[in-house]
């Protein structure tokens, strides 16, 4: 009896490399790519971990894929498809879904993407000031000492005590903080109008008090404003890690709106100095201490 040609597998036709990406339990987004020649044990391996397979000659996919870390077939656990940072992942499927691509969903046919907007698909509002923290709002929250900070979602107010859900992990548990232990983002307030706006907003409480040193914080000075930044003030910078932690940092040059710092605890010993913009750093309340 002769048997009966199979048809193409995806494995035989996909282009070099392949992809497999997706989100794992605790909501966190992982991808990498292996050489063609091992295309079958990866894409074995995907419906086994509930990730999507990716084979696409789109030079936009390419350019994104050329990014991701190689997995190790023989490897288990983390290594054999590794976290990558959030941004990273939604270029990644972003560029999946408008390429020219061939594509297999997760075997329980849940999507990969991740469910981080807020109803209605609006892009969450950031608070101009701690007063005018509510529901709906980007922010960002410390997670440990050990782990940093984080941008979190407010999904829930009782009084100054908000409920937060982590924004790029949207399965982990939910997290309570008051609104004076939340840093805030850019929000592009750049006018003086417009920040004459907000400090009225704000009920034109402590807020609009002159940089003063918080108490908690050894003496040093927790700027307002982004506007205020400068040397030896204590604000939030994120990391170059593929986790994307926010940790306290001072800067000690600066040249314009560039800023270049030092982390105040983490990798405090091993690092050198950073460089970020003046608005890509994230203020911590003055009345946190």
């Amino acid at each position: 009896m002769t048997a009966k040609p199979k048809e193409p597998t995806l494995a035989m036709r996909c282009p070099s490399p392949l992809v497999l990406f997706g989100i794992d339990n605790s909501g966190k987004p992982k991808a990498a790519r292996f050489r063609k020649e091992y295309a079958g044990l990866a894409i074995k391996a995907a419906g086994q971990l509930q990730l999507t397979v990716l084979a696409s000659s789109d030079p936009k996919v390419a350019e994104i894929v050329g990014r991701l870390p190689v997995g190790k077939v023989h490897a288990t656990g983390r290594a054999f498809v590794p976290f990558i940072r959030r941004d990273l992942y939604d270029k990644l499927v972003a560029a999946a879904a408008n390429g020219d691509d061939h594509s297999t969903g997760p075997s329980n046919g849940s999507s990969s993407a991740p469910s981080n907007s807020p109803p209605g698909g609006s892009a969450p509002h950031l608070p101009p000031d701690w007063r005018s923290i509510s529901v709906g709002d980007l922010v960002v929250a410390n997670d440990s000492r050990e782990y940093g900070w984080y941008e979190a979602i407010v999904v829930e107010q009782n009084g100054d005590m908000f409920t937060l859900r982590w924004r790029d992990y949207p399965r982990e548990r939910r997290v309570v903080r008051h609104r004076f232990r939340l840093g805030l983002l850019y929000p592009g307030i750049t006018s003086t109008a417009d920040k004459g706006k907000s400090t009225k907003a704000s009920g034109q409480s402590k807020h609009a008090q002159p940089v003063a040193p918080n108490p908690g914080n050894n003496g040093q000075s927790l700027p307002n404003h982004w506007d205020e930044i400068d040397i030896n003030h204590l604000v939030l910078a994120r990391d170059d890690s593929q986790w994307g932690a926010w940790w306290e940092a001072m800067p000690v040059e600066k040249a314009g709106d560039v800023f270049k710092l030092r982390w105040r605890d983490k990798y405090a010993a091993d690092v050198g100095l950073i460089t970020r913009r003046r608005f890509d750093l994230v203020l911590i309340c003055p009345d946190a201490g």
